[in-house]
């Protein structure tokens, strides 16, 4: 049942962004990672978001076949930026908070609509010794 309900939310925003295209301003988005192999690669992670207005954006990432993510990203001050994303795995058992990260980035413009976007995230979750674990990504996003 938690795959039909994500493959309808991922139906239901695919319609709504599909109606906003004629004045919707979309990025790509994607982080490098480091995969199995010890090999670097941008395609491990990708996804699409939607700048609702000039400060905020929302989108979803694909990473594997099962975990999505829901994001969304608010521009703080020039190029300074918070995020929060939700991780949604279908056969987790997590409650909500605990699905949560919340970051900071800094989007460094390369070309264009072209930017390099390392960002630090941290997650809601504590592991068995009430620690939580952050981690450094190093992203791009490609603005149309």
């Amino acid at each position: 049942t938690k795959t039909i309900i994500m493959n309808k939310l991922f139906l239901t925003m695919t319609l709504a962004f599909s109606t906003l295209i004629a004045s919707a301003q979309f990025s790509v988005i994607t982080t490098v990672s480091e995969n199995a192999d010890s090999a670097w690669t941008i395609t491990e992670k990708l996804g699409v978001g939607y700048d609702v207005n000039e400060k905020l954006m929302v989108g979803i990432t694909m990473d594997g076949e099962d975990k999505y993510e829901l994001l969304a990203r608010y521009d703080l001050y020039e190029g300074v930026w918070a995020t929060c994303v939700y991780n949604y795995e279908s056969e987790s058992e997590d409650e909500l908070m605990d699905k949560l990260e919340l970051g900071v980035g800094y989007s460094l413009h390369l070309w264009k609509g072209l930017c390099f976007c390392p960002n630090y995230t941290l997650s809601l979750k504590e592991d068995e010794a009430g620690e939580r674990e952050g981690k450094f990504n190093l992203g791009l996003t490609y603005k149309f």
